[in-house]
């Protein structure tokens, strides 16, 4: 069944017909979806790591020569950290000889060149500056530049001038000076800005009646027709009082009409922006934030916007920052970023950070009610639940019926796994504002999250009633309406419940709930911890079933996601991922979460997660010290008191791989030092309320600072091995303009020469680095970054031989490492030598015997070459039969080193079956479970190795039921060797005459 995943508020064609809006203003229609929600999750591995645009080869790159043969071999990508569409280009500021000119200047964002420019004393002139300190955050000079132009005007310019002062007034937090300010202004038709500001300060005042009463005159002045289908600055007030009357679809035509009448007015865009922000609609947001970046790329309201934007789209925390940042270079108190830079912090539980942020921005906007709102958020996730109230009251006696403050903390409680608090916070605000559609949206998918579906349910409905626009509700509505009673079954086991899909529970079920309760009980013993049940083991074969069961969102990225008391995760059937390794990850979480009451930092939960899967099975370590060696020696993981920045902070995918292992080996070394009880006493005093370092000193005796230094000395002492290699990081050349600077600074110098190459290369620019790199080499022969680079630059144009000299001259030179074998070996298969391809690539496992893609390319030259473009293999032609010795040699590292590759497994497996290597074939085929357990031909052999080895017939009979229930229906051949294995197990159990009677069935005759 397809089922759709989004709607969406359409971006009508300019010049379609208006709708007139209707006084009821019912919302009605459907929205579509950004992001997921936070939760402890299991991450894409690297091997298969998460979709997005941050990593990708370099532009170009690709292996091409002669031959051709393998050409596939695996290289490390390079992280492409250019986007295309990321920063708008700024342009330079013209020549400002008159008040259009700087009016011009002003809409463009050439705000200092506005500011020095020789305006006069004028009205006009002084209006201008007015509207210039307003962008720009100075509400006192605004107030003070606009009252004295408005002496000075009439008519229409007047009312602009006093609408100036006004919104001055209202961001200052001055609200009865905004009602005295914009009196004047009451019986103005042509005052629509005024009235729309009218309806804000009541708003924020929780004056409800009164901000409708003037919301409602905007919309009479379009339906009487005073603002009309041209008029794009009233088209937009109208489409912000339509939504400030609860109607999106209204206030979504009426954007719709403005940018119809004027595509470039930079304030529809961003509020049409806003709006689609509310709903989940990331992709559309992002389009007029675009739209308002080609006519002002400065613009402060954008650069917000989209900081919010790469948070709902990836939770691309790093970038999000820089667009938080460009925002506030313009305007330094602007609540939209003071609210997302403080938001930034907290999720990092920087809580002193946060204060101070929140602190600075009510000061400049004292009654910005989201800035009130991130006051409480702070205080709740510092457990200062005297602060928190008196934050509380603080909005509250502001405005009384504000429950949208429940919702911006639960925005921030979700991070932290506070899933009861939201629920009991959500109750709180469906009580004091019934109408809020996202209070009762936020209580039914945590209600959800918790496992009570019934009235999680129930709270959805309710909010689909409210809101027809959220996407997150009506997809987990037709999620749980029409995908999961026709597709998936539940079934109680232990202390589980277990939700699978219906074509797939035959081949789970018999082992799932038999490894996850092992896991249960040894964790119940170790950690001296029950958890509160049932939980809820819920496993998806589609891919977006368990996005949307997770977030109510499509593609989240992810492989698994505890909240708690329920654990979501992709089936095999999903994708070819480990599902041992996943839920026993997520249900390590479970112990975690509840036992700290909700309160363990995330880079603890996650390592200690992996921790519990690291010593439950060996091959389900992650292989990536050659990644913590390059964060340690570049100094580039947080300290571990900041360690949840490795998370908030990574740039790509592989920074958040690193964030995982790095925490992860955290672990291990206070387990190894302090042993694990400490552990589990770590986690009871989070659920106490202790900070870390409060915490550290307590339950270890040292300091958290200590502790870091201690792992990293430890570290850096296990990872010596790769001191000295060469290697590059990427991430090391990400920003460019230092690079470019230390290269002019010092042009005989080949190193930063070098280092501005790789950060253009890093950037896209091969043209411009390709010239830099060569400064580099004609200054250093053998420079190893220079000489590592020009030679991936070459392998990608298809001179293979110019990447070999390179590469060999650096390697002369004494720079020897991983990544200049691997590409060695590349260079010399683009030029058909497959034996020196062997040798570089022997080299880089003596280099590095953990990562794969050496071991991968050793698995392909190994086996036999295909034939060359046009030529068919002749029958019986043994003459190349490749290298049986090697390839097994190969399979078994990878199948060791790689715990989600079904196709090295079930390669080796066959290798073993064939040589009748049972004992191994034994270990191979109980792997096989976890790694592919739709693989019919896994379960026969691992039944054959049971029966040969003289194992549990049990098993044996098992595994000979689940062969045949995967095994193709048309494989006549390997059904009939599984029913021969089936009779065997039944004959080694005593039930002759059930295995008499199979084989009957098998062949057509009576016994």
């Amino acid at each position: 069944m397809l089922l759709p995943m989004v709607r969406t508020l359409p971006r009508r064609p300019a010049g379609a017909t208006p709708l007139v809006l209707s006084l009821a203003l019912a919302a009605c229609g459907t929205s579509c979806g950004g992001a997921g929600a936070g939760a402890a999750e299991t991450p894409e591995t690297a091997e298969n790591p998460a979709p997005g645009p941050i990593e990708g080869p370099l532009p170009g790159e690709g292996l091409a020569g002669a031959e051709g043969q393998a050409a596939n071999v695996p290289l490390p990508e390079l992280p492409e950290v250019a986007r295309s569409l990321a920063d708008p280009v700024e342009r330079e500021a013209p020549p400002i000889a008159d008040l259009a000119a700087a009016r011009a200047a002003l809409r463009a964002g050439h705000y200092e060149a506005v500011a020095a420019a020789s305006l006069g004393t004028g009205p006009e002139a002084r209006l201008l500056r007015a509207e210039l300190a307003l962008l720009t955050g100075r509400l006192t000079d605004a107030r003070r530049e606009a009252q004295a132009a408005a002496r000075a005007l009439e008519g229409a310019e007047a009312r602009r001038a006093l609408t100036v002062k006004a919104e001055a007034e209202l961001s200052a937090g001055d609200l009865d000076a905004v009602l005295r300010t914009l009196r004047p202004l009451e019986a103005d038709d042509a005052a629509h800005r005024a009235r729309l500001l009218l309806a804000e300060a009541h708003a924020t005042r929780g004056q409800v009646t009164d901000a409708e009463r003037f919301y409602l005159r905007v919309i009479d002045a379009y339906n009487d027709g005073i603002i009309g289908e041209r008029d794009a600055e009233g088209l937009a007030y109208v489409a912000q009082a339509a939504w400030g009357l609860g109607s999106a679809r209204d206030a979504n035509d009426a954007f719709q009409e403005s940018v119809a009448a004027d595509g470039e007015r930079v304030a529809t865009q961003l509020a049409w922006a806003e709006l689609f922000l509310t709903k989940y609609d990331a992709g559309h947001a992002e389009e007029g934030v675009r739209a308002a970046f080609a006519v002002n790329p400065r613009d402060p309201v954008a650069h917000a916007l989209m900081a919010r934007i790469r948070i709902a789209q990836s939770f691309d925390f790093a970038e999000a920052a820089r667009h938080v940042e460009r925002a506030l270079e313009v305007h330094p108190t602007l609540p939209l970023a003071v609210a997302t830079k403080a938001g930034l912090a907290l999720r990092d539980l920087d809580v002193d950070t946060a204060d101070a942020l929140l602190d600075a921005g009510l000061a400049a906007h004292p009654k910005d009610l989201e800035l009130l709102s991130m006051k409480a958020a702070v205080r709740f996730l510092a457990d200062d639940a005297r602060g928190f109230a008196a934050a509380k009251r603080r909005v509250l006696q502001q405005h009384r019926t504000y429950a949208e403050m429940y919702n911006v903390i639960a925005e921030y409680a979700e991070w932290e796994h506070r899933y009861p608090d939201i629920v009991a916070m959500s109750r709180e605000a469906v009580t004091l504002d019934s109408a809020n559609y996202r209070a009762h949206a936020n209580l039914g998918l945590n209600l959800l999250r918790m496992g009570d579906e019934d009235e999680g349910l129930q709270a959805l409905e309710s909010a689909w009633r409210r809101d027809r626009y959220n996407v997150r509700v009506y997809n987990t509505l037709e999620l749980y309406d029409r995908v999961l009673p026709a597709e998936y079954a539940t079934l109680p086991s232990g202390p589980f419940l277990f939700r699978f899909h219906n074509d797939e529970r035959a081949v789970l079920e018999p082992y799932v709930p038999e490894v996850l309760a092992g896991a249960h009980a040894d964790m119940v013993r170790r950690y001296r911890f029950t958890p509160e049940g049932p939980l809820r083991i819920e496993m998806y074969a589609n891919p977006q079933h368990f996005a949307l069961r997770t977030t109510g969102l499509p593609n989240l990225g992810v492989q698994g996601v505890c909240f708690g008391k329920v654990v979501t995760a992709i089936s095999p059937a999903g994708g070819p991922f480990n599902w041992g390794q996943i839920t026993w990850h997520e249900l390590a979480h479970v112990f975690h979460i509840q036992l700290s009451r909700n309160r363990v930092p995330r880079w603890f939960t996650e390592g200690l997660a992996e921790y519990e899967t690291n010593i439950a099975r060996p091959e389900w370590k992650r292989e990536l010290d050659h990644l913590l060696w390059q964060a340690l020696d570049a100094d580039r993981l947080p300290p571990l008191r900041a360690l949840n920045r490795a998370f908030t902070r990574a740039r790509s995918p592989m920074d958040m791989i690193t964030a995982y292992y790095a925490s992860t080996r955290v672990v291990h070394h206070l387990v190894d030092r302090y042993g694990f009880g400490k552990v589990v006493e770590l986690l009871r005093g989070w659920g106490r309320g202790l900070r870390t370092a409060e915490l550290f000193e307590e339950v270890l005796g040292a300091s958290v600072d200590a502790v870091d230094a201690a792992f990293r000395a430890s570290e850096r002492q296990r990872l010596a091995r790769f001191a000295g290699a060469f290697h590059f990081d990427a991430g090391a050349y990400r920003e460019l303009a230092p690079r470019r600077e230390a290269a002019a600074a010092a042009p005989a110098d080949a190193a930063a020469q070098a280092a501005l190459g790789a950060a253009l290369l890093v950037n896209g620019r091969v043209q411009d680095a390709v010239p830099a790199l060569e400064a580099a080499v004609a200054r250093q022969p053998g420079q190893p970054l220079a000489s590592y680079l020009l030679a991936r630059v070459a392998l990608g144009s298809g001179d293979a031989a110019g990447a070999e000299a390179r590469l060999e001259t650096m390697v002369a030179a004494g720079h020897d490492g991983y990544e200049p074998q691997l590409l060695l070996a590349r260079a010399r298969l683009g030029q058909g030598d497959r034996e020196g391809a062997e040798v570089a690539l022997r080299a880089a496992t003596a280099q590095d015997a953990e990562r794969l893609e050496a071991w991968q390319g050793l698995a392909e030259l190994a086996s036999p070459p295909p034939p060359r473009p046009g030529q068919a293999a002749a029958p019986g032609n043994t003459a190349a039969p490749g290298n049986p010795a090697l390839r097994r040699e190969a399979l078994t590292k990878l199948a060791a080193l790689d715990e989600h590759d079904r196709g090295a497994h079930a390669a080796l497996l066959a290798l073993e079956r064939a040589a009748e290597a049972w004992d191994v074939v034994l270990r191979l085929g109980e792997r096989g479970l976890f790694v592919d357990p739709g693989n019919g031909a896994n379960h026969a052999a691992y039944a054959e190795a049971l029966l040969e080895t003289g194992g549990d017939a049990t098993l044996a009979l098992r595994e000979a039921d689940v062969a045949l229930i995967t095994l193709p229906a048309d494989d006549a051949e390997a059904r009939a060797a599984a029913q021969a294995l089936r009779g065997r197990a039944l004959e080694a159990l005593g039930r002759r005459a059930e295995a008499i009677e199979g084989r009957a069935s098998r062949t057509g005759n009576a016994p």
